[in-house]
């Protein structure tokens, strides 16, 4: 089991700064200097890697959240900006292609980010819209459902190189631009004051 997590770790390591395509057994095999036979005694294929490893990558993700941001929001708008910082890490450390890589060349995999996206992201933000509703942070007319599917594909967007080519724009200040466009649509003047106090923390 030592050695299949060492496989499962290199192959994550590599993915998020290479891109999943540009990676092949042999890479994974050289960077924890096994042969390639060995990852083959654990594994049938890379796209067995690959689909492990982002079912993985994504439950870190969620214990992220829940122990990390979600417990240690004072209120709605502060978890929003949490969890804009949190992208923040993500993308000094990922690969902006994996995203198209995904869903060109692993479609389980897609279909694991699909998931997580509907069964974990899209559940967080609908409940942080209704949360800062009966704060008085968010307006109280809002479509909860419409919004909150709107901010799902910004964040999905942030991360789409054909629209922000990395090369051009920050992918962090990417993000809280698509973030502070959001939240002055939503929130109301007690929302704004303590989204523009956060925004500006480490």
């Amino acid at each position: 089991m030592e050695v299949k997590e060492r496989i499962l770790t290199a192959a994550e390591e590599l993915f998020m700064q290479y891109g999943f395509r540009s990676i092949s057994m042999d890479d994974i095999a050289k960077h924890i200097s096994v042969s390639k036979k060995t990852i083959y005694q654990f594994f049938e294929d890379k796209d067995e890697i690959v689909n492990i490893t982002v079912r993985r990558h994504f439950e870190k993700e969620k214990e992220v959240c829940n122990h990390q941001v979600f417990c240690n929001a004072s209120n709605a708008v502060e978890e929003m900006v949490k969890v804009a910082k949190l992208i923040k890490l993500n993308t000094l450390n990922i690969n902006p292609a994996i995203i198209f890589d995904l869903q060109k060349y692993h479609p389980k995999a897609w279909q694991i980010l699909q998931d997580f996206k509907q069964d974990f992201i899209l559940h967080s933000i609908v409940r942080n819209l209704k949360q800062g509703i009966e704060e008085g942070l968010y307006r109280p007319d809002i479509d909860v459902e419409v919004l909150a599917r709107l901010r799902l594909e910004e964040v999905q967007m942030g991360f789409d190189s054909s629209i922000f080519s990395p090369v051009k724009f920050n992918p962090y200040q990417t993000h809280m631009q698509l973030l502070e466009h959001f939240i002055r649509g939503i929130v109301t003047d007690k929302g704004l004051a303590l989204f523009d106090q956060y925004k500006n923390r480490d």
